[in-house]
């Protein structure tokens, strides 16, 4: 290891520390290891992530201001990095850093939390003058006894943190999912979709997205419950108030399609989406795009257990072969193989999709997948 490394650490809030490292390690299949310029990312910590960069802290704070990140991101920290194992050594190099931007008043923010009080001690022993309100600058540092290495860093300013911005346009936290989807996947942008369906609308935050992502696409939103004053304004956007049933698919659907694209996001049982979808997928043209979001109701039963994911993966592709079922000889238990018995009748006469991809947002939770699908 290099005696000092230079880059960001992030500390992480809501048990997404894993999902985070993925989103900019995974450089294949997201942008984000490129965005903020890592060339090496390490999970320090259950809540701490550090990656190398040379980026500006401008640059990658507007990274993580994103949306769906700035949900899941406590702070931001840029650091230098060293092979530190002791208290005494991060305090000494502590002071160092500091030393660039002496006479200041300095606040300490400590890693881990419970550390602050006895850093601040060594920090004060060495002359430090610190106040955790009236302050100039702001001293950050923490040991990672596992990796026997330690970070610090010093600002002129409040490290970036943790904001949830609600402004005039903020309709649902559900929107935050369509936006993610819209910035890492690049499969809607790929066919510039001019008709969208969105099902189960209300309040609009699907709706939304995709409007302002495609201009030129007319949107069909369809929910009896009312949409948000800021959706309604977009010109592209029309509102069906309407339960959609099969008895009235046929009227409320057809002068707008054939639909390029289909999303879905409601607060149903798997079982019950899927029959709310089956009336939908004529009106999708071949080569189109479905989106929707599974959700479990029941904590016992996790969202990525295979049950639920076989159950649409079945109602999608009925040649699909569940797992939990042939070599054991039994169907899959639990709160999916109820679903799965709901759908029995729904294998035969269904459409079929390929590319079926089950992808945890960040922006799920930890009982929601989100499935896109592309009709055959």
């Amino acid at each position: 290891m290099e005696d000092v490394k230079r880059g960001f650490a992030v500390e992480v809030v809501n048990d997404h520390t894993h999902r985070m490292y993925v989103y900019l390690h995974d450089k294949e299949r997201y942008p984000y290891h490129a965005a903020v310029g890592a060339t090496t990312v390490e999970r320090w910590a259950s809540d701490l992530i550090f990656f190398a960069s040379d980026k500006r802290e401008e640059e990658v704070a507007a990274v993580l201001k994103n949306a769906f990140f700035r949900r899941y991101v406590q702070r931001l920290f840029v650091v230098s990095t060293a092979p530190i194992s002791s208290e005494e050594e991060l305090a000494d190099k502590l002071v160092e850093a500091a030393s660039a931007l002496s006479p200041r008043t300095f606040r300490y923010i400590g890693y881990p939390k419970k550390k602050e009080r006895s850093m601040c001690d060594l920090l004060s022993v060495r002359g430090m003058e610190l106040s955790p309100t009236s302050f100039t600058s702001v001293l950050y540092g923490g040991v990672i006894e596992k990796k026997g290495v330690a970070f610090f860093g010093v600002s002129q300013r409040e490290p970036f943190q943790r904001e949830m911005v609600r402004g005039e346009d903020f309709v649902s936290k559900a929107q935050y999912k369509m936006e993610e989807l819209l910035s890492s996947l690049n499969l809607l942008q790929q066919i510039q979709p001019k008709s969208i369906l969105d099902l189960g609308a209300s309040p609009g935050g699907w709706s939304m997205q995709v409007a302002q992502a495609f201009p030129d696409s007319r949107v069909l939103a369809v929910d009896k419950g009312s949409l948000h004053p800021s959706v309604l304004a977009l010109p592209n956007i029309t509102h069906s108030a309407t339960t959609l049933t099969p008895a009235n698919a046929e009227s409320v659907l057809s002068p707008h399609s054939p639909f390029d694209v289909v999303v879905c996001d409601v607060n149903m049982h798997p079982a019950e989406a899927c029959t709310l979808l089956r009336p939908v997928l004529s009106y999708l043209r071949s080569g189109g795009v479905l989106v929707f979001t599974i959700k479990c109701f029941f904590k016992q039963v996790k969202a990525s257990g295979s049950d639920l994911i076989d159950t649409v993966k079945r109602f999608l592709s009925p040649g699909h072969r569940p797992r939990g079922r042939g070599e054991e000889g039994e169907k899959a238990s639990g709160d999916g193989g109820a679903a799965a018995d709901a759908h029995e009748s729904e294998e035969e006469g269904g459409h079929s999709f390929t590319n079926i991809e089950v992808v945890w947002l960040v922006a799920n939770t930890i009982h929601e997948r989100t499935v896109v699908a592309v009709k055959e």
